[in-house]
């Protein structure tokens, strides 16, 4: 009986993503009833948040912006709603709460795009954590105005605060249970209590 060889399978050739302007992206965001990113010409879906998620998202912006607001700082407290530019990457993405210092300076004019956050939050997912910490973190630091890191938990009592130092070096510091109160350096020491920040969630 002679021996047979199989034939080589045919490769299948998987699309490429359509890549398109960022022109292209604003025009389709604006008129979409779901967040996209625009990550160098491919437009991403944004997953959806859970309940913890969007309780977090809100109440880490709440407390921070009544911090500002008592004691007349000159920063703006944003939800997740406003978009962030990174050049370096050719990125537009989104962030659970965003800070701002003197002032929002626009990409391109555009009124929902900013390019100087000075603190951002992530409120971490099962789905994201990796990325937000590593990846999406690596491209937040080209942004020169960006001085402060905060990833809150949302299946435990943990907030992790990444605190640019004056030599350009990052220092992790994390706070977790009841008793802790995460302190945010760059906006005035503002505390952010975890008690209150998870106070009727269920973990």
């Amino acid at each position: 009986m002679s021996d047979t060889i199989a034939a080589p399978k045919p490769r299948i050739k998987t699309a490429e993503p359509r890549r398109v302007s960022l022109d292209t992206y604003f025009r389709a965001e604006e008129k979409s009833v779901e967040k996209n990113e625009f990550h160098n010409g491919i437009i991403l879906k944004m997953a959806e948040g859970t309940f913890n998620h969007d309780s977090l998202s809100m109440k880490t912006g709440a407390l921070m912006s009544v911090f500002v607001d008592e004691n007349d700082l000159n920063f703006n407290v944003n939800g997740s709603d406003l978009k962030i530019r990174i050049d370096e990457f050719d990125k537009i993405v989104y962030a659970d709460a965003i800070v701002v210092s003197e002032g929002p300076r626009y990409f391109n004019n555009r009124k929902d795009t900013i390019t100087n956050p000075i603190l951002i939050v992530e409120v971490l997912s099962d789905s994201t954590q990796n990325y937000d910490r590593t990846t999406k973190f690596e491209m937040y630091r080209t942004l020169p105005s960006f001085k402060e890191y905060v990833l809150v938990h949302q299946n435990r009592k943990h907030v992790s605060v990444w605190t640019k130092q004056s030599d350009e070096s990052w220092i992790l510091k994390d706070y977790k249970g009841d008793d802790a109160v995460a302190i945010l350096h760059h906006i005035n020491d503002c505390p952010l209590s975890l008690k209150r920040l998870y106070r009727g969630l269920i973990l």
